[in-house]
């Protein structure tokens, strides 16, 4: 990567996942940690669209139809609840390969879904 970018991780976001995020180099925090729960997700989108960071959601519902109406950084999600807490790890590998190939600009106001990229590079 040419430069890393910043993550939030949504609430329903586990530690152990932002812990390894971290630990590859990710500048990244969890929304609750940053503004409190229970943060609405148009606040939250357009505050990364403002502030250049990428959110990463298991909110799919609400998020697909709301990045639309917002300017945001990009938006990862993903549907399988249980991925980050059974293979955090390969969960963030999949976050360095979306990255790798689109980059950061190539994501803005975009949604990559991130379960479709896990099944594909396993």
């Amino acid at each position: 990567m040419s430069s890393t970018p910043e993550l939030l991780l949504d609430e329903h976001v586990g530690r152990v996942f932002e812990h390894i995020l971290r630990s590859r180099g990710y500048p990244v925090s969890q929304a609750k940690d940053r503004f409190g729960e229970h943060t609405s997700d148009r606040a939250l989108l357009r505050w990364c669209g403002e502030n250049e960071t990428l959110l990463i959601s298991n909110n799919a519902k609400d998020f697909e139809a709301l990045h639309r109406e917002v300017d945001h950084s990009g938006l990862l999600l993903y549907y399988d609840q249980k991925l980050p807490d059974e293979d955090p790890e390969g969960l963030a590998r999949t976050v360095d390969a979306v990255l790798e190939q689109y980059g950061i600009a190539e994501l803005s106001n975009n949604v990559v879904e991130l379960d479709e990229w896990y099944e594909w590079l396993q």
